[in-house]
């Protein structure tokens, strides 16, 4: 590809951070253009599995993942009371670790001349031969290839592709970190608990942070009162185990969001020479810890399609969609039936999920697990 074709990256979270990390490996010049002053990510934890552990080993970041991150090697299905309901073994690679942690992983090989910060891309005019994305603070840039990776509230998508519309499933999650210890000395293993129509989740992200997540069911547009946020959670998470509320009670942060992703409608990823990537184009709930890994997955595939097609957008994007898109919508999918059972007033759904979780043989949990790790599509490039 040459000089004059470099790609631009609009977006420096994970999946822009991970799509210039790919494209450098495979040897494709590269702009990225990030809105914030700096690189990094507030405080809350990110759960990889294998795929996406061999696809940064590919990149040649993996041995730092595995020093600054917390390897899961057991799961457990606990009540309220930390009384076990299932224990199954981790056959699989998964790590846990510190979203900045993983941000500083991602830029830590990245020349910086090529890093553009204070960046906010406001709107672009796509053409059959060029994009022109302009900024906030004026600047345009023109670029024969663009790859949008500015996440769930994409600005370029809500302009492109303004059909597409966030869908809340009105459920509202908080993370916090704490240094706590991991409750009834489980390890390193990962708590899932559903009790009371609520959820809390626990994992270790290093050898001395726990990130934790709690869960119920609110509409969106909700806040918090940043002065009593820990006591009413506290509140709210009464009947749980003293060591699960220790872990609310000594976090230094708390964060809120409203759950939702951008649904299952077919829909187009490119427009021209413009391409989406990640939570811009397939957002998804948290449920199954899947929306960093497949925005790596989707750069790595893009990145593999770029270099086989060069300038031959179309038919790079293309390839891209098609082999990521059965996945992916998979994931979409069985994230929100996961979150909506969790929650749902209907008990056939509920205890059903639950029966799942805590019954079911595990070769039906180890499809699943094959599922998400199932990278063979990459063999087509």
């Amino acid at each position: 590809m040459a000089s004059s074709d470099k790609v631009t990256i609009i977006g420096g979270g994970i999946g822009g951070l991970a799509m210039a990390n790919a494209l450098q490996h495979f040897g494709i010049p590269f702009d990225l253009y990030e809105q914030s002053p700096e690189l990094s990510e507030v405080g809350a934890g990110i759960g990889l599995t294998e795929a996406t552990i061999r696809i940064l080993d590919k990149m040649d970041l993996g041995n730092m993942l595995w020093r600054q991150g917390s390897k899961v090697k057991e799961v457990y299905m606990p009540d309220k009371n930390l009384k076990v309901r299932r224990h199954i073994t981790v056959n699989s690679e998964m790590v846990c670790i510190h979203r900045a942690r993983l941000i500083d992983i991602l830029k830590s090989r990245l020349a910086k001349e090529v890093i553009h910060l204070n960046k906010k891309a406001i709107s672009i005019e796509t053409a059959k031969n060029e994009n022109i994305i302009t900024f906030e603070d004026g600047q345009s840039v023109e670029s024969a290839c663009t790859v949008a990776a500015d996440g769930i509230h994409s600005v370029l998508r809500r302009q492109v592709f303004p059909a597409i519309k966030l869908r809340y499933i009105n459920q509202t999650i908080w993370r916090g970190i704490s240094e706590a210890p991991m409750p009834q000395n489980f390890g390193q293993s990962y708590l899932e608990i559903w009790d009371e129509d609520l959820r809390f989740l626990v994992i270790h992200i290093n050898d001395s942070e726990i990130f934790w997540l709690g869960v119920k069911s609110e509409k969106p547009g909700g806040e918090d009162n940043p002065e009593t946020i820990r006591e009413d959670l506290l509140k709210l998470f009464q009947n749980f185990h003293p060591e699960l509320k220790e872990l609310i009670r000594t976090s230094k942060n708390v964060l809120r969001n409203d759950m939702a992703d951008l649904g299952t409608v077919p829909r187009t990823w490119y427009k021209n020479r413009l391409v989406f990537l990640g939570d811009s184009i397939h957002a998804t709930t948290p449920n199954l810890a899947q929306g960093g890994c497949q925005s790596i997955e989707d750069a790595w595939c893009l990145a593999k399609c770029l270099k086989k097609f060069g300038p031959d957008y179309s038919t790079a994007y293309e390839t891209y969609q098609s082999l990521r898109e059965k996945k992916v919508m998979k994931i979409v999918k069985d994230s929100w039936n996961f979150g909506k059972a969790a929650h749902t007033s209907n008990p056939f759904y509920h205890y059903g999920y639950r029966f799942l979780l805590t019954k079911a043989p595990k070769f039906i949990l180890r499809k699943q697990e094959a599922f998400l790790n199932d990278l063979s599509y990459l063999r087509e490039i």
